[in-house]
């Protein structure tokens, strides 16, 4: 099918690079019957399709967009007919299903499109996309299902899978994915989190760092702390503030109770930006290559500048840090951090992202630190860019206003 060589999982989650090869529609169907114990190849509103239990499936290849999208960009292509098919299913009280087929060297993996968004297109063709990463974790865990950023719902599952999946829906089980989703309900709720509030509270409570200017990346480091450390949740998820001896320096550490089971690293950004700079790439490539992969949790914040606002809440916080015994060694300065302290911030919304050996690459972009002053280049940093979130995406959240 293809000529240029992109993104291909092996048995064992290994990303291989190859290039696409056509299934003929008759193997694409004999993938999934041979999934699915019981199913069979009928016509249904002339079309040839698989039924299984009260099921229809609709099924298309997935494969690279083509060029010049990156090798990591995967699809299928709804043809008008299925929308046309779906109603049907629908007036006949059968369930549909839009089912893309994956194959490669032995790897089978079906991705499930919901059918609810793609049936309402106006568009003659339109395309359900699916990442590499998305393939990875299928083949690794089995069951894998997000929410992509159009809004879209997609579950990639294994075919060992695919049949227990289509009778019981969606079962895999993520423990440390539901700790966030816990904090989400009492940490991302919409408001308007201004600073003095915030680093008062953190003051209250001792925690390191109440003093820094980019108070709210601390801000959410001592509230998931402390939500971690209420509901007795530090077995599957824990904020390492001072790093032990032996450990990587970074702020999550995801545990299955005491045993280690891989790093992470917890960030607030401003909503607006596109790229999000990240650790040092040799780290975090003996991390992936020492624990199978690496979660950058972030949340992402609308923004308001006291500079906007003629650095009232810049000379607030400095006045502030004076009467709670801050010194600084350069002395007195209300004005200090002006032009970068921000007045108040709202958290709009949270994204776990994963980076494994199947998406590493992809992260290295051109990111590079510059050099330092004795003229020596600074070490390759980890760079993911917004376009590319699809492809590390595990799970998000945001608030929903009114």
């Amino acid at each position: 099918m293809g000529s240029i060589e992109v993104d291909q999982i092996g048995p064992d989650g290994t990303l291989v690079q190859d290039v696409d090869r056509t299934l003929r529609p008759s193997v694409k169907n004999q993938l999934i019957l041979d999934a699915l114990p019981g199913s069979e190849s009928v016509n249904y509103a002339g079309k040839r399709l698989v039924t299984f239990a009260d099921q229809l499936i609709l099924s298309a290849q997935v494969t690279h967009l083509g060029r010049p999208w990156p090798g990591f960009k995967k699809r299928i292509q709804i043809p008008p007919t299925w929308k046309e098919i779906a109603q049907r299913a629908t007036s006949d009280g059968r369930r549909i299903r839009f089912i893309g087929v994956y194959h490669y060297e032995g790897v089978t993996i079906f991705v499930d499109f919901d059918p609810t968004t793609y049936v309402r297109r106006r568009a003659n063709n339109s395309a359900a996309h699916v990442s590499t990463n998305d393939l990875f974790q299928a083949q690794t865990l089995g069951q894998f299902a997000r929410v992509d950023r159009n809004g879209n719902r997609l579950t990639s599952v294994r075919a060992d899978q695919f049949a227990s999946y289509l009778r019981a829906g969606y079962q895999a089980k993520q423990p440390r994915v539901d700790v966030f989703h816990g904090f989400n309900t009492e940490f991302l709720v919409g408001d308007e989190i201004h600073a003095l509030d915030a680093v008062r509270e953190m003051k209250a409570a001792e925690w390191p760092d109440t003093f820094q200017g980019e108070w709210p990346g601390f801000y959410v480091e001592f509230r998931l702390d402390s939500f971690l450390r209420n509901a007795g949740l530090r077995s599957l998820v824990e904020y390492q503030k001072a790093k032990g001896q032996g450990l990587l320096d970074y702020d999550l550490v995801f545990k299955k109770g005491d045993e280690l089971e891989y790093y992470g690293d917890l960030k607030a950004s401003d909503v607006t930006k596109h790229e999000s700079p990240g650790n040092d790439a040799e780290d975090i490539r003996r991390c992936i290559e020492q624990y199978g992969r690496f979660w950058y949790v972030i949340y992402e914040h609308e923004t308001k500048h006291a500079r906007d606002d003629g650095d009232r809440a810049t000379i607030e916080w400095n006045k502030w840090k004076r009467l709670a015994g801050y010194t600084s060694r350069k002395g007195y300065d209300p004005l200090s951090y002006a032009g970068r302290f921000k007045a108040s911030v709202r958290f709009v919304k949270m994204m776990i992202l994963e980076v494994n050996e199947a998406n590493f690459h992809v992260v290295l972009g051109d990111f590079t630190q510059g050099r330092q002053q004795s003229g020596a280049a600074r070490a390759l940093k980890v760079m993911i860019k917004k376009r590319n979130i699809d492809n590390f995406l595990i799970y998000s959240d945001s608030i929903v206003d009114e």
